[in-house]
């Protein structure tokens, strides 16, 4: 209890000084004592009453109620009794408010708009009679709503609402890094803007609103509806500075300036900002689906490897055990008949074995896991026989001694892959007489395959399965496929080349 009691003394006090200064400052601008209750004072109190628990409202209005009767007193303005109901009337706004005050920041922007404006309307309903122009009381009360309402939010936010980590060993060690060149690029463009409200002159002082733009737009582009909400008070500072002392109807072209400044500000800065947000949606879930697609693709091969051994170790002993029986019968079959029934069984298990070896070849090539990727990619070659077909063939390797971490099974296999893909279709179509293959590990695997062959058009991968499999089963891994034919370059022939993570 006795807690509650200071705070809400401490509050009572900072209201009391900050709603001072701002009616002040406000005085200063519209030269109405009451009009200037109406637009900075009376935005901070309803701020202030939004975004805090109703226990402290008692010293929030009592704050205002005695700023207001002793400046009635002070000025002998007894009218002012209808400027202390308009801010006994806002109590129940903003009661009702705070229930649906909650949720995104979206919602909480759309309540705030929602209360500026009622609140305005309550205001113009109740001083139409007191004071002589009803549109300048709504116009006073919602330039105020707009600029100030907005930046208790942020401020609350700020206070409240992030998640502060405590203080130790490390952060204190940990030097603080000052961006200062983003404070110093921001007050020299804020004080070039001051300069060329004061200094244009009267025939071109219209254009010198847009002007302003410049550093709302930089700011909601950097940090949101919060930058712009910065960026909005700081121009609205330098158009007061500007034009103090003006004329009546200046004075209402200036405020009506400031209300479209703020709205324009915060509605592209929520622009911006959710933008922002649904591409960093969009950047986690790319990254989930691609992580996702790379246990896909290590389960895929796990899978293969594991029912190619199974195919090995099983199919491979039952044709041994059928050849043997075969043998056994031959020998001691007396007849023809017989004799070429066990050759028949002998032939057709062969046939067997060497299909199911090309199976296994096609399902998990057994020489990776044995050999490692170096010796598979070169007994791939000596096996579709490129030197027969008049294909010259080097396989260079590029790899730092430095280089200790290995590479996962599915980047082995899908450098394989290509590398089979890429010479079997050199063997049938390219016509080539040389042909390289470059594999080179840094930081990713680069993988090359050229060749001096006739090309073709990069339609024709589309037909096909084989290359538009790697091409998608590399872009799923996060790497890079790029095909270069006769038709694009210069030298004749094919390169491809593949660019693949370290997973």
């Amino acid at each position: 209890m006795p807690n509650i009691w200071i705070t809400s003394l401490c509050s009572w006090l900072l209201v009391s000084c900050s709603w001072f200064c701002l009616w002040m400052l406000s005085y200063s601008f519209i030269v109405e004592p009451e009009l200037a209750i109406l637009l900075f004072p009376f935005a901070l109190r309803l701020g202030i009453t939004l975004h805090s628990e109703k226990r402290y409202w008692p010293a929030v209005y009592g704050a205002e109620l005695w700023l207001m009767v002793s400046l009635a007193i002070l000025l002998e303005q007894p009218q002012w009794i209808a400027v202390i109901i308009a801010s006994l009337s806002s109590i129940p706004l903003v009661w009702y408010a705070q229930k649906y005050y909650y949720g995104s920041q979206l919602r909480r922007l759309c309540v705030m708009g929602v209360v500026i404006l009622t609140a305005a309307l309550v205001n113009t309903f109740i001083l139409e009679f007191w004071l002589d122009s009803a549109g300048m009381v709504f116009l006073v009360s919602v330039t105020g709503g707009l600029m100030l309402v907005p930046s208790c939010y942020l401020i609350w936010s700020y206070l409240f609402q992030n998640v502060w980590m405590p203080l130790t060993v490390n952060l204190v060690a940990k030097p603080v890094e000052m961006r200062s060149r983003h404070i110093i690029f921001y007050v020299l463009l804020f004080a070039l803007n001051i300069i060329v409200q004061l200094g244009l002159p009267d025939e071109l002082r219209r254009f010198a609103p847009f002007c302003l733009a410049i550093p709302i737009i930089l700011l909601a582009f950097r940090y949101g509806w919060k930058g712009a909400l910065l960026g909005t008070l700081l121009n609205s500072i330098a158009l007061i500075v500007a034009r103090n002392g003006v004329s009546h109807m200046e004075i209402t072209d200036l405020l009506l300036s400031l209300s479209a400044q703020s709205l324009t500000g915060i509605l592209l800065g929520m622009g911006i900002q959710r933008q922002r947000e649904l591409n960093q949606k969009l950047r986690h879930e790319l990254a989930r689906n691609h992580n996702l697609s790379r246990e896909l693709i290590k389960a895929e091969e796990s899978v293969r490897r594991d029912i190619a051994r199974e195919l090995h170790d099983e199919i491979g002993q039952n044709i041994t055990a059928i050849r043997t029986q075969a043998s056994i019968l031959k020998r001691i079959e007396n007849t023809q008949v017989g004799e070429r029934c066990a050759s028949t069984i002998e032939n057709l298990s062969l046939n067997i074995y060497d299909t199911t070896k090309g199976l296994l070849t096609r399902l998990r090539p057994k020489t990776l896991d044995d050999l490692g990727l170096k010796e598979a990619v070169q007994q791939l070659v000596r096996e579709l026989e490129c030197e027969a077909h008049g294909i010259k063939t080097t396989v260079i390797w590029n790899e730092p001694e430095n280089m200790d971490a290995e590479l996962s099974d599915a980047t082995n296999v899908t450098l394989y892959r290509i590398c089979q893909e890429a010479l079997n279709n050199m063997v049938k179509y390219a016509q080539a007489t040389e042909a390289t293959i470059t594999l080179t590990f840094q930081q990713q695997a680069y993988l090359s395959v050229k060749d001096n062959g006739i090309g073709f058009k990069q339609e024709d991968t589309l037909g096909g399965f084989g290359l538009r499999g790697m091409r998608e089963r590399v872009q799923v891994l996060g790497g890079k496929f790029i095909l270069t034919t006769q038709s694009e370059s210069k030298s004749p022939g094919t390169e491809l080349q593949v660019v693949l993570p370290r997973l």
